[in-house]
């Protein structure tokens, strides 16, 4: 039942996220669609709150420990990422001069998402995850990787632009879908086997 609403509030965070975030430049950081006076500012808070409680409620279903530390960090990180927008621009180092407002949000955010590349990893090395929870690693890091690692480059090697944007969103996608893929399968990862199906 846990995994089930995990699924109903990841499924509906994401989505909105994806509405909140559509009307914005792609040149623009995600976080943009957050800051007060933007379209859909308050859907932006609202469906990262989802996320979060989507993670914190995947943390008690995931059975390999720490992979489910990694959900119960990522999940007040999601929160702070809703409670503390950035300032306009949404300003981010090495190019541009945050404020403190923007550390603490970027923080939230960044620390979100990588600590649930960080599971997709435990998940896909560690023995004891499990036959499906390893293959679900691996799929994670085939998707995720890729956006993730070109996002971070082009904060890192370019700064605000269409590309750095674009893998932004990328990876932002293919991260909330592992977690609400991973939510929907925990009950039949979870349950026993029927009778006789050894």
């Amino acid at each position: 039942m846990i995994s089930r609403w995990a699924v109903v509030a990841g499924a509906l965070g994401s989505a909105g996220l994806a509405v909140a975030v559509a009307g914005a430049p792609l040149s623009a950081f995600v976080s943009e669609s957050g800051v007060p006076g933007a379209p859909h500012a308050g859907l932006y808070a609202a469906s990262m709150v989802l996320l979060a409680l989507s993670l914190a409620l995947l943390t008690p279903a995931q059975p390999l420990r720490a992979a489910a530390a990694c959900f119960g960090l990522a999940a007040p990180l999601a929160g702070v990422a809703a409670g503390v927008h950035c300032s306009p621009g949404c300003p981010l180092p090495p190019y541009e001069t945050p404020s403190a407002r923007d550390l603490v949000h970027a923080t939230g955010a960044v620390g979100a998402l990588g600590l649930c590349a960080l599971a997709m990893l435990l998940c896909a090395t560690l023995p004891a995850a499990g036959r499906f929870w390893r293959r679900a690693g691996r799929i994670g890091i085939l998707v995720a990787y890729p956006p993730l690692i070109l996002s971070a480059a082009g904060i890192l090697l370019v700064g605000r632009s269409l590309f750095t944007g674009v893998t932004e969103r990328l990876a932002l996608a293919a991260v909330c879908a592992w977690v609400v893929f991973s939510s929907a399968a925990v009950p039949r990862t979870s349950a026993p086997p029927a009778p006789g199906s050894r």
